[in-house]
C-alpha cells in the first residue's frame, strides 16, 4: 500500500510542476527579425533567398537594389510574436532615411479564389477586401498563415517586376489560372538568411 501512496504522491508532483510550469509560459515578441523569400521560376530565376521590402505599401523580395518606380522603398525587418496567431506582424524601416508616420503591419487576402499582393497597412489605412492582419505563424522555418487550429497554409508566390531582381510577393488562395499573373511562381518565405559561401 505504501508502494502505491508513494506512486500517486509522485505523479501528483509531476503534474503540480507541469501545470506550474505551464502557468509561467510566457509569450516572447522578437523584433529586428528579417524574412526572405526563396524559390525560382522554371527558368531557374528568382529572389535567392533576397529579404522581404517595403515600396509603396506592398511586399517585394530581390537582391537589386531599391527600385527606381517606388516612392518610398527600405528593408524592413519584423516584429512579431511567433506563439500567437492573433497578433498582427509588424514591420520597422531598416533605413535611417526612412520612417513611417505610424505602425504598418503585413497582410494578405485569404479569400479562396483571389491572388493578391503581400501588403503593409496601418490601423489608419483601409485594408484591401477581405485583407487579414493576423494569423501569421511558423510551420517549422518558414512563414505560415493559420487558417485555423489545424489548417497551416504556406501559399506565397512571386511574380517578376519591370526591374531584374526585385520580385512581387504574393498569396495565392487557390486562384484559377486566369487569375494568377502570367510568370508567377511559389515561394517559401523563412527567417533562415541565405547561406553565403567564402572561398
Amino acid at each position: 500500500m505504501l508502494f502505491k501512496s508513494a506512486s500517486a504522491a509522485s505523479l501528483l508532483a509531476l503534474c503540480s510542476l507541469s501545470s506550474a510550469a505551464s502557468l509561467h509560459h510566457k509569450r516572447t515578441t522578437e523584433s529586428g527579425i528579417f524574412l526572405y523569400v526563396y524559390g525560382t521560376d522554371s527558368s531557374g530565376n528568382g529572389p535567392n533567398g533576397g529579404p522581404v521590402f517595403y515600396a509603396d505599401g506592398l511586399a517585394y523580395a530581390g537582391t537589386a537594389a531599391a527600385p527606381s518606380w517606388a516612392t518610398v522603398a527600405t528593408n524592413v525587418t519584423f516584429t512579431l510574436d511567433s506563439d500567437s496567431t492573433t497578433t498582427a506582424w509588424t514591420i520597422s524601416p531598416n533605413n535611417s532615411t526612412v520612417s513611417f508616420n505610424s505602425t504598418k503591419s503585413m497582410y494578405i487576402v485569404p479569400t479562396t479564389g483571389s491572388f493578391t499582393q503581400v501588403g503593409f497597412s496601418s490601423s489608419n489605412d483601409t485594408l484591401t477586401t477581405d485583407a487579414v492582419t493576423t494569423g501569421f505563424t511558423f510551420f517549422g522555418t518558414s512563414v505560415a498563415y493559420a487558417a485555423s487550429d489545424s489548417d497551416y497554409e504556406m501559399m506565397f508566390w512571386a511574380t517578376a517586376t519591370n526591374t531584374t531582381g526585385i520580385y512581387a510577393l504574393y498569396w495565392n488562395a487557390a486562384a484559377s489560372n486566369d487569375d494568377i499573373v502570367n510568370g508567377s511562381f511559389p515561394v517559401t518565405v523563412k527567417a533562415t538568411p541565405p547561406v553565403v559561401l567564402t572561398v
